[in-house]
Order: structure tokens, then C-alpha cells, then sequence
């Protein structure tokens, strides 16, 4: 049985687990209130991504502070759903919670103002309005960016650097932080390009947020199939389909934001952001009565807030030495990676690529 499977069947029986041991049942029968919240959406907690990595994080500053803890997870992906989430957290006894993802960037937006007794942190958002797009950080909220535009870089620049030519990248969504991933990548892989003298081709598209596994299969085994060496998968809807295809094809997978090394033999490389730092941080500061309402808090290269997976790296060619070099110059300032918002992607003045954009 291939690993992927033994995978797949292993977080079944951790969902299964879940559902048999909340929170509830973790807490002290007399525990009623709930200090720390973590509201998510309604896929898989513990499925490797920064769901799992945003609890534990919440889970072990809960217990070292002695300081209560539950997760809240939406029903169903919708507005709806998100908003019972949060209102059940509240009515639970919360007083901070840590909103998880883009997905309730419009929930908080809403909450803050109903809530202003209730601290909030969103990560890898802001606050926005669902009807004008525009944003507002009201002054118990704070707001966790990560550069995923610079992760991105790194993961496209060492798949050059590794002697890859034939590179695919697929986003599960047209989202800011999908797109500064997609961006990022496709500039690191053109510095490389440029460095090597070679000619590198990129195979770029979206999927939609919605759109079926079998779908997504079929799509990255043609990709790979048609000659496609490495494929930067961004999204939950992407991701483990993209691990399935490289299985099928024996090709490799670059996975995003923690590191997904244990899924499969196929995966080369995560591009990592540092989220339960973040989160520890955050916690940190509510405690210390410190919070930093109406702020946004980045973290990049320059505070070690994003990486590429090294350590559980499979590359076969690249010297650890030339992804150090190109971290410090990220650290440093001296390399400044364009973000999606920077225009269309004739915008970045890419040299050394040939882009076959997708839908």
C-alpha cells in the first residue's frame, strides 16, 4: 500500500479520535468557560496544516499557563457557519480568539465590533468589509501576516537551483496569500534560471476553491504526465491530490505552509511559515496584558517568520549553502520579493521563464 493511502486511512482514524475526545472531554467536568478560543473551518483539524500546527501551539501555552482552551470548528464552509462558530466561543467564555484563515476575514470584520470585550487574532488576514473589500482592524483585533510572496521564492529558486526546468504551480484558490505564493515562486525560479543559464518552463494555474478531488487528481497527473518534474501545491483543495499524482507519476511535490515531509516520500520541500511562534507570541502578549489591538504583525525572512523545509528536505543536488545564501540576502533586504498586488504577472519582468498560464 502506498504511503499516501496509509496516510489518508491514518487521518481518518486522528478525525475519528477528534470526534471521540474533544475539548469537552479534555477539560475538568467542572471547567464551564473557555478562556482561549481557535475557530476554524470546517475541513480536517489535525490534517498537517496550520490548523494542527495553530492548536498545538494554543494547546501547550494553555497548559504551561494554566489557562483554558477549546477549538470551535464551522459546521459547513459558510458565512453562516463561521459566525456560529465564533458566537458559540463567545457564549462559551471566551476572551481571545484566534481566528483561523482568510475564511473569516468578513466574520471578524463583523465580531470585533459585536464583541469588543473579546480580543481577536487573525491569521494570514485582515478584517474586511464582505460588500466594499475594505478593511478595518478594530482595536481588539490584531491581524498575523506571514510573507508568503518570500516562502514562495525560496521554494521556486531551489527547484532551479535543484536542476529542475519543468516546474508546475497549482493554487487551490485566487486568494492574496495563494497568489503571493504563486508570484514569489515564479521569481525565485527566474533568479535561478538566471544564475544557471538555463531555460526554465512554469505551468501556472488556479483551481477553484470548490472544485472536486478527482478534478485536481486529473489535472496534476496530466501536468506531470506531460513532463512536469516538481509542483508547488498551494491550498487544502490541492494538496493532497497533488501528493497522489506524484505518487502515481513518481514525481515530486513542493507542499505549503508546514512542513508535509511526513505525507509522502514525493515531497521535496515545504515552504514553512512559523505560525505557532506567531500564535505563542500573540498569546503572550493578551497575557502580559500587552495586546496589540489594531495592528498588523508580519513575519518574513527578517524575524525567521518563513523558511523552506531543509531539515526534511529530500533534494539530491542543491548545496545547503546556496539556499543559506539567498535566506540571508532575504533576511537582509537585499533581494525584495513583488506580492501578487504588484500587477498581472508581465509585472514582475520575469527573463529567464516561459509561462504557461492555466485556468
Amino acid at each position: 500500500m502506498k504511503k499516501f493511502t496509509v496516510m489518508i486511512i491514518a487521518a481518518l482514524m486522528i478525525a475519528g479520535l477528534s470526534a471521540c475526545g474533544t475539548p469537552d472531554q479534555e477539560q475538568p467536568e467542572e471547567q464551564v468557560d473557555y478562556e482561549i478560543a481557535l475557530v476554524t473551518d470546517s475541513g480536517l483539524l489535525m490534517d498537517g496544516g496550520y490548523s494542527e500546527i495553530a492548536w498545538n501551539a494554543i494547546s501547550e501555552f494553555g497548559a504551561s499557563e494554566g489557562i483554558s482552551h477549546k477549538y470551535y470548528k464551522a459546521a459547513e464552509a459558510s458565512s453562516d457557519a463561521y459566525k456560529t462558530a465564533i458566537d458559540t466561543a463567545v457564549s462559551k467564555g471566551a476572551k481571545v480568539i484566534v481566528a483561523d484563515g482568510n475564511s473569516f476575514e468578513n466574520i471578524v470584520y463583523e465580531a470585533q465590533n459585536q464583541y469588543p470585550d473579546v480580543k481577536f487574532i487573525l491569521i494570514d488576514a485582515e478584517p474586511a468589509d464582505a460588500e466594499t473589500g475594505e478593511g478595518d482592524i478594530g482595536e481588539n483585533t490584531m491581524s498575523i501576516m506571514f510573507a508568503s510572496e518570500e516562502a514562495g521564492y525560496l521554494a521556486g529558486y531551489c527547484a532551479v537551483e535543484e536542476g529542475m526546468t519543468n516546474l508546475g504551480f497549482m493554487g487551490g484558490s485566487r486568494t492574496p496569500v495563494i497568489m503571493d505564493y504563486g508570484y514569489g515562486f515564479l521569481q525565485g525560479a527566474d533568479r535561478a534560471a538566471r544564475e544557471r543559464g538555463a531555460a526554465v518552463t512554469v505551468d501556472y494555474s488556479y483551481c477553484a476553491s470548490d472544485e472536486e478531488r478527482e478534478s485536481v487528481l486529473e489535472k496534476a497527473s496530466a501536468l506531470y504526465s506531460s513532463g512536469e518534474e516538481v509542483i508547488f501545491a498551494c491550498g487544502k483543495n490541492v494538496e493532497q491530490p497533488v501528493i497522489e499524482a506524484s505518487e502515481l507519476t513518481g514525481r515530486k511535490v513542493i507542499a505549503y505552509e508546514t512542513d508535509k515531509s511526513q505525507m509522502s516520500d514525493t515531497v521535496m520541500t515545504s515552504a514553512v511559515k512559523d505560525i505557532g511562534t506567531a500564535i505563542e507570541n500573540a498569546l503572550e502578549m493578551y497575557l502580559d496584558d500587552e495586546f496589540p489591538g489594531g495592528e498588523v504583525i508580519y513575519y518574513n525572512a527578517s524575524n525567521d517568520g518563513i523558511r523552506l523545509e531543509m531539515e526534511n528536505g529530500r533534494f539530491e543536488n542543491l548545496d545547503e549553502s546556496q539556499y543559506e545564501s539567498v535566506y540571508e540576502q532575504l533576511k537582509d533586504g537585499e533581494i525584495t520579493v513583488k506580492k501578487y498586488d504588484s500587477g498581472d504577472i508581465q509585472s514582475l519582468g520575469l527573463t529567464n521563464l516561459t509561462i504557461n498560464e492555466g485556468q
